[in-house]
């Protein structure tokens, strides 16, 4: 795991950062003013809501902006703080083993949005098995402690609920104004032995300095097909 540091403090007035993300999510951080939620997250899939009583709820809200997959080259890592600020969820294919997804985040109380952050996850196909590494990119608000990052591997399952093939934990940086971009080791997710279509997903829980614990809502990767016999590869099909 690594930390990345500017040389100074990194600030909301940096002409060097492009967050467009309160824009990108006005339809879910406005449907969770109107809840007067004391405790609410947004991402690109919607809107989760943590009540008084310590339960959580879930609304799918679209962005309004349509995910973008683009494909072919070799991207660099240090783009990820400039790539996809004012889109709702961006996919890339690097090649047929290799995607890399980014989505916006914003949370807040009944008083308005208390910060925001990004949230980019690369994997790697090795055979039948998926090897991602999940970067966290804070963009504005207070620091943010994370308790727990997981990377959580999926199986489609057509008409019913989506099949766990394996929930792997990433760490608990701090993400903030100084050590504003923090990356994961690499998380080996386990052999998928079913021939299926898979993806995964990003999830976690934070706690911003001075207010309580949140939840994140979860990004998820473009899907990834591993047909065939065991001796078959696992490939994106972009």
């Amino acid at each position: 795991m690594s930390f990345e540091n500017s040389a100074t403090a990194r600030s909301a007035a940096d002409p060097q950062r492009h967050d467009g993300t309160s824009q990108v999510l006005a339809g879910c951080i406005e449907a969770a003013l109107k809840s007067q939620a004391e405790s609410w997250t947004c991402t690109p899939a919607g809107l989760t809501v943590a009540g008084n009583s310590g339960k959580q709820s879930f609304t799918p809200i679209s962005p309004g902006v349509a995910p973008s997959v683009e494909s072919g080259g070799v991207t660099a890592l240090d783009d990820y703080d400039s790539w996809c600020e004012f889109g709702s969820v961006c996919h890339r294919e690097i090649n047929d083993y290799a995607a890399e997804t980014k989505g916006n985040a914003a949370y807040g109380n009944q008083n308005g949005v208390i910060g925001t952050f990004d949230v980019v996850m690369r994997i790697n196909l090795n055979g039948r098995q998926a090897q991602t590494k999940i970067t966290l990119i804070w963009d504005s608000g207070p620091a943010i402690q994370f308790n727990e990052v997981w990377g959580n591997c999926w199986e489609e399952i057509n008409n019913w609920p989506d099949t766990n093939c394996g929930n792997h934990y990433a760490g608990a940086p701090v993400i903030g104004p100084v050590g504003w971009r923090w990356n994961s080791g690499t998380l080996y997710g386990n052999r998928l032995d079913n021939s299926n279509e898979y993806y995964m997903a990003v999830s976690g829980r934070f706690t911003p300095s001075g207010h309580p614990l949140y939840v994140m809502g979860v990004l998820e990767s473009l899907y990834f097909h591993c047909y065939g016999s065991l001796n078959d590869r696992c490939y994106f099909p972009y």
